[in-house]
């Protein structure tokens, strides 16, 4: 399974992907704890965090923090990259947060392998970024 995760200020759209393309599961999501908390247990129901790879444009931010904490691997996707691969998907330049979603997760279905993935943050940095905010 692959995960593209469309992140925003208020609002994120995810989408889960299987080996063939096809997409298995899609929501939207509130920018809140909660909103993560029911976003990282629907994507449990598809399987081991471990083994669910999530593709985002961002390399930072509380939805990347708590996919690795919830160890997931996490791919980021440099916006340019992305948007040069739009055309893969076709030629309009419509753009929603379900189409980005599903196509982050197939560019990380048939690309993945390329891309490298964060680490989760070291407890002892998160406690010096804790003291010095």
């Amino acid at each position: 399974m692959y995960i593209g995760w469309d992140w925003a200020t208020d609002t994120h759209d995810v989408s889960v992907m299987d080996e063939t393309g096809k997409r298995v599961d899609r929501w939207e999501l509130a920018h809140t704890e909660e909103g993560f908390a029911k976003a990282l247990a629907r994507l449990r129901k598809h399987g081991d965090p471990a083994d669910l790879p999530v593709a985002i444009e961002t390399t930072r931010g509380l939805a990347v923090d708590r996919a690795l904490a919830a160890g997931h691997p996490v791919v980021p996707v440099h916006p340019n990259a992305f948007h040069a691969m739009r055309p893969r998907w076709g030629t309009s330049k419509a753009k929603t947060d379900a189409g980005d979603s599903m196509k982050l997760a197939d560019y990380l279905r048939t690309d993945g392998h390329l891309l490298p993935r964060l680490e989760p943050t070291e407890r002892a940095t998160l406690d010096l970024q804790a003291l010095t905010r």
